[in-house]
């Protein structure tokens, strides 16, 4: 199962870096050939690697957790970046399919803004599993009733 998680998050990370190199080639299309090309690479690389890539890493993560007990502080944190790459990719996903609707209109961002949103937000992820920082210090932070399960006494 870490195996499947740890070749699917590589495959996401790999497609939230590629993905807004790809569609920077969106801006030097000339006809509607190389328009049509760019559409059908972009839209093959999101729908049939990245969502797929994204689906089997949260999937297996999430049978992960349940399987090795691990119920941390850190992971709670690593949980919000991945939700953060969640939105980046949705994010993609609109601009791609913007650029389908109005192909002489729809600029679509600069790549940088991508990679500038999904890089520290991998990294970070990254760096969360490989040192499991001890988090407990924000557990205060944290208000009692979320901390015990419903029904359950405090």
């Amino acid at each position: 199962m870490k195996f499947i998680h740890f070749v699917g998050l590589a495959c996401w990370c790999a497609a939230l870096i590629a993905l807004p190199l790809l569609m920077h080639a969106h801006g030097g299309m000339r006809d509607q050939r190389q328009f049509a090309r760019f559409r059908l690479v972009t839209d093959v690389s999101y729908i049939a690697f990245a969502t797929p890539a994204a689906l089997i890493a949260i999937a297996a993560g999430t049978a992960l957790v349940f399987l090795a007990r691990v119920f941390e502080p850190w992971l709670l944190a690593k949980l919000a970046f991945v939700a953060a790459m969640v939105l980046v990719h949705v994010w993609l996903g609109h601009l791609i399919q913007r650029s389908g609707e109005q192909p002489g209109r729809a600029r679509p961002a600069h790549p940088l803004v991508g990679l500038a949103l999904a890089l520290p937000l991998i990294g970070v992820v990254l760096a969360l599993v490989l040192t499991k920082p001890d988090l407990s210090a924000l557990t205060a932070l944290i208000p009692d009733q979320f901390l015990v399960p419903r029904g359950a006494a405090p």
